[in-house]
């Protein structure tokens, strides 16, 4: 079973497309809501009594669309386009995981429920 946070990672890392479409995110034949949750931490959730929070699909590929702004103007584009930011202590490793340049980082949880995609063949996306 593939997750979002992988196939973002390989699709972007094999510079193949990737389509928003409606609140969907297609990779190929398969698709996620776009505010599915990735199994990436974000930064200080988890610890001690916090709830774990993960980015989404859609932020990550916010991301990695908006990658040549500084990250202050990162953050007033997500907001204006109202999909939530990563948070700066994240934003190196998670791109630097994104590319390829690391094979693993700490912030992913293994443990975390991941929702499978859904493949456009067997159910169109209902848009």
């Amino acid at each position: 079973m593939t997750d979002p946070l992988t196939c973002l990672r390989m699709y972007n890392i094999n510079k193949k497309e990737i389509i928003s479409k409606g609140n969907y995110i297609l990779f190929g034949d398969l698709y996620w809501s776009k505010t599915v949750n990735t199994n990436y931490l974000k930064f200080g959730s988890g610890k001690d009594v916090a709830p774990k929070e993960y980015y989404t699909l859609e932020c990550l590929l916010f991301l990695l669309n908006n990658v040549t702004l500084a990250h202050p103007a990162y953050v007033q584009h997500a907001a204006a386009e109202n999909i939530p930011y990563i948070k700066r202590p994240d934003r190196k490793k998670l791109l630097d995981y994104l590319n390829g340049e690391l094979s693993t980082s700490p912030s992913i949880d293994i443990s975390a429920p991941v929702e499978a995609p859904t493949n456009i063949l067997l159910v169109p996306i209902p848009i």
